[in-house]
C-alpha cells in the first residue's frame, strides 16, 4: 500500500513552480523548494519555521558536491539523494536548472516520494535539456 497521494503531473516541466506544487501534494511532504546551482532560490513553499535562503544554500552545496564526487567515486551522476533523521527527511533531485528539494515528515514513504521525484525530474529534463 502506497502512502503517496495521487499526483496529476503538469504538462510542462518548464513550469518549475507547478512541478514543485504537484510534489507538495504527496502525503507527509511538508515543504519544498527549487534552487539554482549557485544557491539562488527559484521557488519555495516551506513551513514557517524553515528559512528558505539558508536551505537554498545548503541544497546547492550538497547538490554540487554530489555531482562532483559521484564520478570520482565511480558512482556516476546522482539523480536523487535522501537524507533522513528522527525529525524528518530531505529529498534532493538534480535537474538541468538546479535542484528540487522536498522536506518530509518522519512517516513519509521514502520509496513513493523518490518515485514521484524521479518522475518530476524526468519531466524537467525533457523540458530543459533540449
Amino acid at each position: 500500500m502506497s502512502t503517496a497521494a495521487v499526483v496529476t503531473h503538469p504538462a510542462d516541466g518548464r513550469d518549475l513552480r507547478g512541478v514543485l506544487a504537484e510534489l507538495l501534494k504527496l502525503d507527509h511532504i511538508i515543504g519544498g523548494l527549487v534552487v539554482a546551482p549557485d544557491g539562488l532560490l527559484i521557488a519555495a513553499n516551506l513551513p514557517r519555521e524553515v528559512e528558505a535562503e539558508p536551505l537554498s544554500a545548503v541544497a546547492a552545496a550538497l547538490g554540487r558536491e554530489l555531482e562532483l564526487q559521484g564520478p570520482r567515486l565511480r558512482r556516476g551522476t546522482f539523480p536523487t539523494a535522501h537524507f533522513a533523521s528522527v525529525s524528518g527527511s530531505a529529498f534532493l533531485g538534480s535537474t538541468p536548472v538546479g535542484y528540487i528539494v522536498l522536506l518530509g515528515e518522519p512517516r513519509a514513504d521514502w520509496e513513493a516520494v523518490r518515485s514521484e521525484l524521479r518522475g518530476a525530474l524526468g519531466r524537467v529534463y525533457r523540458a530543459w535539456a533540449g
